[in-house]
């Protein structure tokens, strides 16, 4: 059964700096990893079509789709969890999110549609959002 995963984008003030953070994180590492000190125990279930969608500022604004999700160890020997990314941000109805520490599963019947990124400006569905059009 596919399940999501929310974050947030802590530090990210748009979708283009998220974007040109993951593109240094690719040119280094050769993929888009998120470290995550716990792993998710549903880790099948986030690569059977799951997503990782992005809240920034307070908005849940895009997703990646979750390709694996890699045990990791530190040099000091701590376990981690890497979640590698599909190299694609897909924006989606910007819905209000309150924030949380660390990343929670996405309830299926929450999970915002996706939208056609040539249809509006974040501006413009920002401002059709906050007026429960959009």
């Amino acid at each position: 059964m596919t399940i999501h995963l929310k974050k947030l984008a802590v530090g990210i003030s748009s979708i283009e700096e998220l974007f040109e953070r993951q593109k240094d994180i690719a040119s280094r590492y050769g993929e888009i990893v998120h470290i995550t000190r716990n792993r998710p125990q549903r880790a099948f279930d986030l690569t059977d079509g799951g997503s990782m969608y992005w809240v920034i500022k307070r908005q849940v604004k895009v997703r990646q789709r979750i390709l694996e999700v890699k045990e990791l160890i530190s040099n000091d020997g701590k376990k981690s969890a890497g979640i590698i990314l599909e190299n694609k941000l897909v924006k989606v109805r910007p819905t209000p999110m309150k924030p949380f520490q660390g990343w929670r599963y996405y309830k299926i019947e929450e999970i915002p549609p996706d939208i056609d990124d040539d249809v509006f400006s974040d501006d413009f569905n920002n401002e059709l959002s906050k007026l429960g059009l959009y």
